[in-house]
């Protein structure tokens, strides 16, 4: 009879199973990580498109509405005597007239604010900026990551610079004759139906942490003069 030999089976210790287990864990731990950064970037990027995407269509339709104003009706903001006061201009509303897009004549748009009180951030609160055109309907505008709008009416002129080595307080008295406040002295501009521009400064939260607690902001700023107003100096 013949017999043939087969080698014996070699068992698996103990350590080389914890060796492989452990391996396994490494594997799964730094795909983990991997995935969750990426889901975390992809998630940043959209905040970022969000913010950017509310902001070009703010600036465009409120730009393209102020170079066409013949009229400054209303302009419902914070005044405060201090220019660079950190809630100055805080805007609550503004209703421009601008000319009918078919037909003769001219119509209002109205700009408004409806959030918490002076922009606070509040747990469930939104913050949105909406547009009215007289007869139509009222269109939200910005309805996420608003941190606050600011809204400042000028005479239209073109501020200079301020000087190396100029204090603020002179850089101030210099800029607050040519903004609209109420109360503005003698012939610094205290009347409505004076202003020739509009200053806009638009600031968006662009990223949140975990918590919902934003932790980097983007701020627009732009100034624009009516092409009707300032006709003089077209």
């Amino acid at each position: 009879m013949k017999y043939t030999h087969r080698p014996a089976r070699r068992a698996v210790t103990l350590v080389e199973v914890m060796i492989s287990l452990l391996l396994f864990g490494i594997v799964l731990v730094t795909g983990y990580l991997f995935l969750n950064r990426t889901f975390v970037s992809l998630e940043r990027q959209r905040q970022s498109l969000d913010t950017l995407h509310e902001a070009r269509e703010f600036l465009m339709l409120i730009e393209r509405d102020l170079r066409e104003m013949t009229k400054l009706v209303s302009l419902d903001t914070v005044f405060r005597g201090n220019l660079f006061a950190e809630d100055n201009a805080l805007f609550f509303s503004m209703t421009i007239e601008v000319p009918q897009r078919i037909g003769d004549g001219t119509t209002t748009v109205t700009w408004s604010y409806e959030g918490p009180d002076r922009y606070k951030d509040s747990p469930g609160a939104q913050k949105i900026i909406y547009r009215q055109e007289k007869g139509k309907i009222k269109r939200a505008i910005v309805t996420k990551q608003l941190d606050y709008l600011k809204i400042w009416g000028t005479d239209g002129a073109i501020f200079r610079n301020r000087d190396k080595g100029e204090s603020l307080d002179n850089y101030q008295k210099y800029l607050a004759p040519h903004y609209y406040f109420p109360t503005n002295p003698g012939n610094a501009l205290n009347d409505l139906s004076k202003v020739r521009g509009i200053e806009v400064q638009l600031s968006m939260n662009e990223l949140y942490d975990k918590a919902g607690v934003p932790i980097k902001t983007r701020t627009f700023v732009t100034r624009v003069y009516s092409r009707v107003l300032n006709a003089k100096y077209e």
